[in-house]
């Protein structure tokens, strides 16, 4: 819904503020407590749930830590409960869920579905994924384990993952969609994301600094979308956030450095920035959010 980046700044696209205690919210954030049921409480998508193009939404939709249906995710239910399933900071979330209200066929509603975010190339689709195929070949949000096993092969008799490992089999997927797909899109955009979306698995199956995960618990979430709680996984401690994310990024790049699209520059700060073009900056990021994003200070 790319009009949406259009409004103006000064209309409130949904009104969380008035009915909602954000600095409560914030402040009562934290995974949940490691005997709470959701953990091993799975169950499988069935009829009339819609799931994402993104593994982890779906594993946490899959334990009930987000509405299992994958339907009505407002940002302060997603916040909730991506905390408390897997300890991902509300700014990361807030970004996130604001890119899928200005995916919903109604944004103004202040809500969206899972499926509202299989559209290639908006807000978080993208060529070249880890576990999915190129839109050009057909279903590009239902995991694929063909390109799924090329990610693997480079983990091929290792326990655990480590940074270089996982760059060389994100580059991997690139050069393998580059050559088989003919409408092969990669701007920034998709070379932030792609970089997200390696430096999200390590973060969350592991923490949010040495991104060194067992390999189980990384193939228990993209395989069966569930978490590895009975392997012995539990949230880390630390929270996984947008300075984390752009962090790890930014030494997945250096370890395996390739041409930057379009002459620019990878920084701590790409992740962030990526989010806030694709939700049209700041001020409209905040209208959306109903002001949870200043209270961040995003």
């Amino acid at each position: 819904m790319l009009s949406c980046f259009t409004l103006p700044a000064a209309v409130t696209l949904v009104s969380y503020a008035a009915a909602l205690d954000i600095p409560g919210l914030l402040s009562s954030l934290g995974p949940a407590p490691a005997n709470d049921l959701r953990f091993t409480n799975f169950q499988a998508p069935g009829a009339g749930d819609v799931r994402s193009p993104c593994p982890g939404l779906n594993t946490l939709a899959n334990h009930g830590f987000i509405h299992h249906n994958g339907k009505n995710m407002t940002i302060p239910h997603l916040i909730a409960g991506l905390a408390a399933g897997m300890n991902i900071g509300a700014d990361f979330t807030t970004v996130i869920g604001a890119a899928g209200l200005l995916s919903s066929p109604n944004p103004l509603a202040g809500s969206f579905d899972l499926n509202d975010l299989n559209q290639h190339d908006f807000p978080i689709e993208h060529d070249a994924s880890l576990s999915r195929q190129d839109a050009y070949f057909g279903n590009d949000y239902r995991f694929y384990n063909p390109n799924w096993q090329q990610v693997l092969s480079f983990y091929k008799g290792m326990a655990y993952t480590n940074i270089p490992t996982a760059s060389q089999a994100k580059y991997a997927r690139v050069n393998d969609s580059m050559v088989k797909n003919p409408t092969f899109t990669y701007g920034l955009r998709e070379f932030v994301l792609s970089y997200g979306e390696t430096a999200l698995y390590l973060q969350t199956m592991s923490d949010p600094v040495s991104g060194v995960a067992k390999v189980d618990y990384v193939r228990s979430m993209f395989e069966q979308e569930k978490l590895p709680y009975a392997l012995g996984w539990r949230p880390s401690a630390q929270p996984v956030t947008l300075p984390s994310l752009g962090n790890m990024i930014l030494e997945l790049y250096n370890a395996n450095p390739q041409k930057v699209p379009e002459g620019a520059t990878i920084t701590a700060d790409s992740y962030k920035d990526a989010f806030e073009v694709i939700v049209g900056g700041s001020e409209i990021l905040a209208n959306l959010t109903g002001g949870i994003s200043s209270a961040l200070g995003l």
